[in-house]
């Protein structure tokens, strides 16, 4: 009975000690990709978040960061969003801006519209595999909306 019992409290320790360790490591550390964030007209996801190819982006020791972004209208009259009215916040906070590109997202959505597309963004090379701030801010407006993201370690090449 003695033997069972100490058993017994043996597991029980066992168990009780792994419930309580903390297992989340750095890597397994959420980020705001897929996730939906709500402004004053728009319910906004960023969809993905790669290192591209960009000829259009000619600054020197810059990657180009491709955005995916979903939009929808979520008031009651027409509103604007598009590639401008996202910023990306480094360290410091220094801001940059959208780069050149023939395929920037933008338009004018209807009440309950959605729009989806890419926006690009010139970032310095070292923010290679550092965690950054999207934001979210529209043209003559203090509201935000942030996203914290990774950006990848490596330029996805043309396919």
């Amino acid at each position: 009975m003695k033997k069972m019992t100490l058993v017994l409290i043996s597991i029980i320790t066992i168990f009780s000690l792994i419930a309580c360790t903390n297992t989340t490591k750095e890597t397994d550390k959420k980020y705001d990709i897929n996730k939906v964030k709500t402004s004053e007209k728009f319910e906004i996801i960023l969809t993905s978040a790669n290192l591209v190819e960009n000829s259009f982006n000619t600054d020197t020791k810059r990657d180009t960061l491709e955005l995916g972004v979903k939009a929808k209208n979520r008031s009651n009259t027409e509103a604007d969003i598009g590639t401008g009215d996202f910023y990306i916040e480094g360290n410091k906070g220094k801001k940059y801006t959208f780069t050149g590109s023939e395929n920037n997202f933008g338009g004018v959505l209807k009440p309950n519209e959605m729009l989806s597309g890419k926006g690009y963004y010139s970032i310095p090379e070292n923010f290679r595999g550092k965690e950054i701030v999207v934001i979210y801010q529209p043209f003559k407006s203090t509201e935000q909306v942030k996203w914290n993201i990774l950006i990848p370690a490596k330029v996805v090449k043309d396919k």
